[in-house]
C-alpha cells in the first residue's frame, strides 16, 4: 500500500471508487426493501392469476420511477 499512499491522484482515485461502490450497494438495497410492498400489493390486487416475484416487483418499481418520475424542478 506504499504506492497508494505516495500517489495522491491514485488514492483519491480509489476513494472515490470505494465511494461509488458504497452509494450503489445501499441504493440497490433500499430499492429492494421498497419492492416488498409493491409485490405484496400487486399480489393482494390481482391474486392467485398473476403473482409476480420480489425481483419483478423491483423492476415494476424502477419502470413506475422512470416513467413517472419527475422530470425537471418545475420553474
Amino acid at each position: 500500500m506504499g504506492l497508494i499512499e505516495d500517489v495522491p491522484l491514485l488514492k483519491r482515485s480509489i476513494e472515490i471508487g470505494y465511494t461509488m461502490a458504497l452509494i450503489i450497494l445501499l441504493s440497490a438495497i433500499v430499492g429492494l426493501i421498497l419492492a416488498f410492498p409493491v409485490m405484496w400489493l400487486w399480489n393482494f390486487v390481482f391474486g392467485k392469476l398473476h403473482e409476480i416475484s420480489m425481483l419483478q416487483a423491483w423492476a415494476l418499481n424502477v419502470l413506475a420511477g422512470i416513467l413517472f418520475g419527475q422530470k425537471g424542478s418545475g420553474k
